[in-house]
């Protein structure tokens, strides 16, 4: 791409923005059979935001955590397949964080005396 379709996209992508969301979780033991392809979803909307491919099993590296960047913000996300009949199906060891998702509080509440 040159300088100017960069400088021309900045101004489109800056006034869209862009969030980032964090894909973790940890695959299931075994030998990798195949690569699958999970799909983030805005739970609200219904809309796809992003993907990501991973392999369906490991014997070695279980542990997964992949920051991606998307365009459409939401409060709420799922992550899963869809099935041949296109339902969708959440994936029940991966979830997303986004920069909306507030840990949950712990210890005193309330204003300090």
């Amino acid at each position: 791409m040159t300088a100017a379709g960069i400088e021309a996209y900045a101004g489109v992508l800056s006034a869209m923005g862009i969030h980032e969301i964090l894909v973790s979780g940890t695959l299931p033991r075994g030998q990798t059979t195949q690569n699958v392809t999970y799909f983030i979803v805005d739970r609200n909307t219904k809309a796809i935001v992003s993907q990501v491919t991973l392999p369906d099993a490991s014997n070695q590296f279980n542990a997964v955590e992949i920051r991606l960047k998307v365009a459409r913000v939401s409060g709420a996300y799922d992550i899963g397949t869809f099935e041949q009949n296109g339902e969708f199906t959440p994936a029940e060891f991966l979830s997303v964080r986004s920069d909306l998702d507030t840990p949950p509080m712990s210890g005193a509440r309330g204003p300090a005396a």
